[in-house]
């Protein structure tokens, strides 16, 4: 298996520099280009010192070894810059743990997930620092429409994956268990567990657990090992361009637009898009009941509280127009919603040749959906496979498709998935959340599903 921190390349090259922030000093370091390795017994002693102080019954063996190669050695750049998103993203992640009893050592599994990267999207759709699937995201209150992605919100997602993986442990009564779950589904590790005569020991399971799974909680492992020893291996944090104490958040109570704020208090937009990636076109909506929130470099939170009516009130007609496509593509939604509630409910039986694209097509619908609907683990059909599909109307296909070409006409890209982002190293990218494709022959990951 290679996970998402292998195959992903979103990283924006623009928001790391070299060196420490608050004028620390990389005298520790040996020169750049050298590269540790160290014998079997340092490693396993090292994680026996990371295990004492660890809820964890962290271990090390050649599966873990292997993730320790991968993350040390061949893709080091790939750490760096992942050390530097720890400082915006894990203070908020021990806020959310301390608060639902969750370990700290927890949240090295975002960066199993998603790279810490808040837009990773997988084939199979899963989204977000902690790889939600549409479904899974509804059931702990993640919303998404055309415009919001709640999974994408760094502090809403964390709240619930906090929930989940609490849930999960409740469940299980153990944290490798957990996150065995939250990989391939608490079905899978209950039928692990019953044909291990009943044991709830990962190790003792791993054998009955699927494929996809062995490799997950070795990476998580392996990652927890580097993210305490990565000075040791002569790996340098490239810093962002925040830290996260240096941002804040504040209420919307108006429609408002990233280039009103842009405008009237000269935050840039791509500091306005970075921190706030969970508003997909620039606009965060008027709220229905409570307020929305947005996240401001804190040197803007004042001038923001002071100037708020005027931000409003500034050019109105830039607002205008991108509210009245949000209320047109909130309504197609919730037409899809009472599609997806009952009506449109057909099943679909796989004829030759035929593909999920294919199905898409014919039903009105995305891949996803259907991977979604199914709790498809692989995206290949089988000739008599029964799939429930739900047939959207005309005029919410219609909507829909008007609403793509209005994104494409603003410049509205699409994130790319880790396969996509995969392809370009020659290797294969994974989907999290319902069963993440294997690149590796020893293991693989799946995605989570409840």
């Amino acid at each position: 298996m290679l996970d998402s921190l292998v195959t992903n390349t979103y990283f924006q090259d623009d928001r790391f520099s070299p060196g420490q922030r608050g004028g620390g000093s990389n005298s520790n370091y040996l020169p750049k280009e050298f590269i540790p390795q160290f014998s079997d017994s340092v490693y396993a002693s090292r994680i026996a010192a990371l295990a004492r102080n660890s809820q964890f019954n962290l271990v090390y063996n050649e599966h873990v070894r292997g993730y320790i190669r991968v993350y040390a050695v061949d893709k080091r750049k790939f750490v760096s810059k992942v050390l530097g998103l720890t400082h915006i993203y894990f203070p908020l992640f021990d806020e959310s743990f301390r608060k639902y009893g969750i370990p700290p050592e927890m949240k090295n599994l975002a960066i199993v997930e998603s790279a810490l990267n808040p837009t990773a999207v997988s084939r199979a759709g899963a989204r977000g620092l902690w790889q939600f699937m549409s479904g899974t995201g509804k059931m702990y209150g993640l919303h998404s429409s055309s415009f919001v992605e709640d999974r994408y919100d760094p502090s809403k997602a964390t709240v619930a994956a906090s929930e989940h993986l609490r849930d999960l442990h409740d469940m299980f009564g153990d944290w490798f268990l957990a996150l065995a779950a939250y990989n391939a589904g608490p079905g899978a590790v209950q039928r692990a567990i019953r044909k291990a005569g009943g044991a709830r020991d990962y190790w003792e399971i791993w054998p009955y657990l699927p494929q996809e799974t062995r490799g997950y909680v070795p990476a998580f492992i392996a990652v927890t090992y580097v993210m305490n020893y990565y000075r040791e291996h002569n790996i340098r944090p490239a810093q962002p361009g925040y830290l996260y104490s240096e941002t804040a958040r504040v209420p919307v109570n108006q429609s408002l637009t990233f280039e009103q704020l842009n405008e009237t208090l000269g935050v840039t937009m791509d500091d306005l898009k970075f921190l706030n990636p969970q508003y997909k076109a620039g606009l965060i909506p008027a709220p229905e009941s409570r307020p929305n929130m947005m996240r401001l470099p804190k040197q803007y939170i004042r001038p923001f509280l002071e100037k708020e009516r005027d931000i409003y009130a500034y050019k109105p007609e830039m607002v205008a127009e991108k509210a009245r496509l949000y209320a047109m593509v909130r309504e197609a939604d919730r037409r899809d919603d009472v599609i997806s509630s009952g009506r449109g409910r057909k099943v679909h039986v796989v004829r030759k040749r035929e593909t999920l694209s294919s199905l898409a097509r014919k039903y009105g619908c995305s891949v996803s959906q259907i991977i979604d609907w199914n709790n498809l683990k692989s995206s290949k059909l089988r000739s008599g496979q029964r799939l429930v599909v739900f047939k959207a109307g005309g005029d919410s296909s219609r909507s829909k498709a008007s609403s793509r070409k209005l994104d494409r006409k603003k410049g509205k890209s699409k994130s790319k998935s880790f396969l996509d982002s995969g392809k370009k190293k020659g290797k294969k990218g994974g989907a999290v959340n319902k069963r993440k494709s294997s690149a590796k022959k020893s293991s693989g990951k799946g995605r989570h599903k409840k």
